[in-house]
């Protein structure tokens, strides 16, 4: 699922923004000047004519190979569902196509039944695609039905091209709930292909039993 979400987060935002070119540097005005764009809104439909994705923003400012931008929104739209992200600061190096998202960065990707995995940080969320790496900083937390991940720092590594190779490093006063169980640590990796998760530093597991129910509880 995450190697998607890096995926997703590629194309919803570096992708885009690769679309503006250095416009032209009218007379007067010296090369490198900032352009700014308010209120702006880019899309781009597929083949069949439905929406592919679209990413909207209060200004985008622009600066040599960098592109930042306030208050931006961007939705991928993928075999009916929709994949929203959003974060109040957000800059894009057209160049190397590297984003970092900052302040209050959320992540919602839609589960098969309808349910949606939420994940948000305070930021910023670093994505460094050609080393294939993303990171995610400061009070991260991953939440889905089936359970609930929060830590520090996430770090995801995966191969550009095959997006089933991947590994999720999380690190710094781990915890893991799934129903009533709790898991503790200073580090935990996600191993992709395996499915494995390994807790390292001080790990701790809290297991109750529905026999262990306070009485009258439900």
């Amino acid at each position: 699922m995450l190697t998607k979400i890096i995926y997703i987060l590629l194309v919803c935002l570096c992708l885009p923004f690769s679309l503006f070119a250095e416009p032209a540097v009218p007379a007067g005005l010296e090369a490198g000047s900032e352009q700014k764009i308010k209120d702006f809104y880019l899309s781009n439909v597929k083949e069949d004519g439905s929406k592919d994705w679209e990413v909207k923003g209060t200004e985008a400012v622009l600066r040599n190979n960098y592109v930042d931008i306030d208050n931006m929104e961007a939705k991928y739209y993928s075999d009916n569902d929709t994949i929203f992200v959003k974060s109040e600061k957000a800059k894009v190096n057209k160049e190397n196509m590297n984003a970092d998202l900052q302040d209050n960065v959320e992540l919602k990707i839609p589960n098969k039944d309808g349910t949606y995995v939420t994940i948000t940080c305070t930021g910023p969320l670093e994505m460094r695609y050609n080393d294939g790496i993303a990171i995610f900083n400061n009070n991260v937390a991953v939440d889905n039905p089936q359970g609930k991940l929060i830590s520090d720092k996430a770090t995801v590594y995966f191969d550009t091209k095959d997006k089933t190779k991947m590994k999720i490093v999380a690190e710094g006063h781990v915890k893991i709930v799934k129903d009533n169980n709790v898991a503790f640590a200073d580090k935990a990796t996600y191993m992709g292909e395996s499915k494995n998760v390994v807790l390292e530093g001080n790990p701790r597991l809290i297991y109750f039993s529905k026999k262990d129910e306070t009485p009258g509880s439900k």
